[in-house]
């Protein structure tokens, strides 16, 4: 298991990132589809990736959303019960984040998750039942959202910080 720590773990493999318009790298089966790549397992903004891309699947019932994480399987599912489950999400592990890399997702730097932007952030979550809990994956590894038709790239949202989070349109 990766650490979850400040302790940074050996990088990936890491690719440029798609740009808009252009092929996907390897990618989960759908060529209509929505793919989160989350922060760790058991961190705040994770788990309001999940809520809000529950509801945004009730609202594009034909595109496939994949969340992808690099916690252990176990504690990935462990978790997504505690906060309510996938709901219509499919579900995928990458603990080796040999997907995280291929989609250009490497580390981000500390004041990603250490800054006063995130760190702020998360007390904002605290009102809606989101905290940080039991954990699984590395503080380090950066997050990123996709949104992929026909094989290529039509939205991407990279955050800057931890905090930043958005969903496309359609």
């Amino acid at each position: 298991m990766t650490s979850i720590f400040l302790r940074r773990p050996p990088q990936q493999k890491v690719g440029p990132l798609p740009d808009i318009g252009a092929p996907v790298p390897e990618r989960p089966g759908s060529d209509n589809s929505l793919i989160l790549f989350l922060r760790h397992v058991g961190c705040p903004f994770a788990e309001q990736a999940v809520r809000e891309a529950r509801i945004w699947k009730e609202h594009h019932p034909d595109v496939t959303v994949f969340v992808v994480s690099h916690g252990a399987a176990e504690a990935t599912m462990a978790w997504l019960k505690v906060i309510g489950g996938a709901g219509g999400l499919e579900v995928l592990t990458d603990p080796q984040r040999d997907l995280y890399g291929g989609w250009g997702l490497g580390y981000s730097r500390g004041w990603h998750f250490m800054g006063i932007a995130s760190l702020v952030g998360v007390v904002s979550l605290w009102p809606k039942g989101i905290y940080n809990r039991q954990a699984s994956g590395t503080r380090w590894q950066r997050a990123g959202y996709f949104r992929v038709r026909s094989g290529r790239l039509v939205w991407r949202c990279i955050p800057d910080s931890a905090q930043q989070f958005s969903l496309p349109e359609n």
